[in-house]
């Protein structure tokens, strides 16, 4: 395994859990405990927190975005349900918040005035990060809080998540987390550090705005997955398998017949999830220091997982 992330020209921190027990976690830049920018992994807890929201009967799969967003286009025909299997035909081709960033409040008003609605992807997988977000502010809406407050009260707190914050946090507390700035590989083979676009970021909230190491993304996994957070019932229902749900992406995952996979890239930052359905085997790859392909490493990580589970 050392030796595939090696010839891909990885340069991270890697955490590996087999049958239970920690195989690998070591740091070939930065540090075991070193945190990344997530990015799109954030959308697994999001999804927890929308099915959790359904088991406490706060919520139905079957509601409208009308029951929350009325005018949203195709609003009265989109389900929680196609929202969080990315199913919703729903796309927005702007910046995800305005800029610079006001409030949450406005960003949920700019997204609900610039998104768009194609009824024929409608029930068809389609990757579009809106779909999470409107996920976040329903969250709001159903709390009575903030994203921000209900996931530092259901996760940070709950789990004691040392090196886990909301990247617009303060500087001290990034540097007490050991968080590092993102870096991209120019045409003369140097890294430039990347400065975080804040006013994006706040954009997308329950889609990438989450700083994390593997070690709490571990937490995470394990608290959602063997029944911590989530029901057995809800687990199966959320990420079961692909014939028992009829998608490819659901809660977070993308749902593959031995594992669920995650994955994350923006601003310098590479974040790779996979996981067994018990949370028993559990690959966490992130960097800071983006280069090669990332379909390419995401393919790699695929077969690692599943040759980590023979």
């Amino acid at each position: 395994m050392r030796q595939s992330l090696s010839n891909i020209g990885f340069e991270g921190s890697v955490l590996v859990i087999k049958n239970g027990k920690t195989y690998l976690n070591y740091a070939t830049v930065n540090k075991t405990d070193t945190s990344y920018l997530i990015n799109s992994v954030q959308k697994f807890i999001t999804g927890a927190a929308i099915m959790k929201a359904v088991q406490e009967g706060k919520l139905s799969l079957n509601d409208t975005l009308a029951k929350f967003y009325p005018t949203v286009p195709g609003a009265n025909k989109v389900t929680i349900l196609n929202l969080l299997q990315m199913a919703s035909g729903l796309t927005i081709d702007k910046a995800l918040g305005t800029k610079p960033f006001v409030s949450d409040k406005k960003n949920l008003e700019y997204a609900i005035k610039n998104t768009k609605f194609d009824e024929k992807m409608l029930g068809k997988t389609s990757y579009s990060t809106i779909n999470y977000v409107f996920l976040s502010y329903i969250l709001s809406d159903i709390y009575n809080m903030s994203y921000q407050k209900l996931i530092t009260k259901s996760f940070i707190n709950k789990l004691d998540l040392k090196h886990t914050a909301f990247s617009w946090t303060n500087n001290k507390t990034l540097q007490k987390i050991n968080f590092v700035l993102g870096q991209q590989l120019s045409s003369n083979g140097k890294y430039i550090t990347q400065k975080l676009d804040l006013d994006e970021i706040h954009g997308e909230l329950g889609a990438g705005s989450l700083v994390m190491n593997n070690f709490d993304l571990l937490k995470c996994v394990k608290y959602i997955l063997t029944g911590g957070y989530l029901s057995k019932n809800s687990i199966k229902i959320l990420y079961g398998t692909k014939s028992l749900i009829n998608t490819s992406y659901s809660g977070g995952f993308y749902i593959r017949n031995t594992y669920l996979a995650s994955n994350g890239s923006a601003d310098g930052y590479y974040s790779f999830l996979r996981t067994s359905n018990d949370a028993k085997t559990v690959i966490i790859v992130q960097t800071n220091r983006a280069r090669g392909n990332f379909f390419e490493l995401r393919s790699v990580m695929d077969k690692l997982i599943v040759a980590l589970q023979k």
